[in-house]
C-alpha cells in the first residue's frame, strides 16, 4: 500500500489519472424508498490513513440528489444535497453519501492493484456543480 501511495504522490500522470475521471451513481426506483439517488462525484486527494498504515482515505467532491423526507423533495422523494436544510443532519447526509458512493470508488482503485477493504472516504465536500 505504501508503494502506491508513494507512486501517487511522486508522479503527477498517475495522480491525474486517478483524479480526472467523474463517477456516477443513480437508483431512481429503489428497492426501499431510502435508497433513491442520483449523484455525481470525484476524487479529490488520496492520503495515507492515520489509524493504519495500510489503508487509503479517500477525500471525495459531490453533487446530485438523495432521498431525504424534508417537504421540498420532487416526485421521486429527493432533494438537492447542497441544501443542508432538507436533511436531518450534516453527518446523516454525509453517511448516505458515503455509502452510495463506496462502491464505485473501490472499484476505481481496484484497476491500481488496491484491494476493496483498504480503501476509506473520508472527507465529503458537497458543492452545486462539479
Amino acid at each position: 500500500m505504501n508503494d502506491f501511495l508513494k507512486v501517487y504522490q511522486e508522479n503527477k500522470k498517475v495522480r491525474d489519472l486517478i483524479k480526472h475521471p467523474t463517477f456516477k451513481s443513480n437508483q431512481l426506483i429503489g428497492t426501499r424508498g431510502y435508497d433513491n439517488h442520483d449523484l455525481k462525484f470525484k476524487i479529490t486527494h488520496v492520503k495515507q490513513s492515520d489509524k493504519y498504515s495500510c489503508d487509503v482515505l479517500v477525500n471525495i467532491k459531490v453533487c446530485g440528489r438523495l432521498r431525504t423526507w424534508s417537504y421540498n423533495t420532487d416526485e421521486n422523494g429527493m432533494c438537492d444535497i447542497s441544501n443542508k436544510f432538507d436533511f436531518r443532519s450534516p453527518r446523516d447526509r454525509n453517511r448516505n453519501i458515503r455509502r452510495h458512493a463506496e462502491k464505485e470508488i473501490k472499484k476505481h482503485l481496484r484497476l491500481f492493484g488496491i484491494k476493496d477493504y483498504y480503501v476509506e472516504i473520508g472527507k465529503v465536500a458537497v458543492a452545486e456543480s462539479l
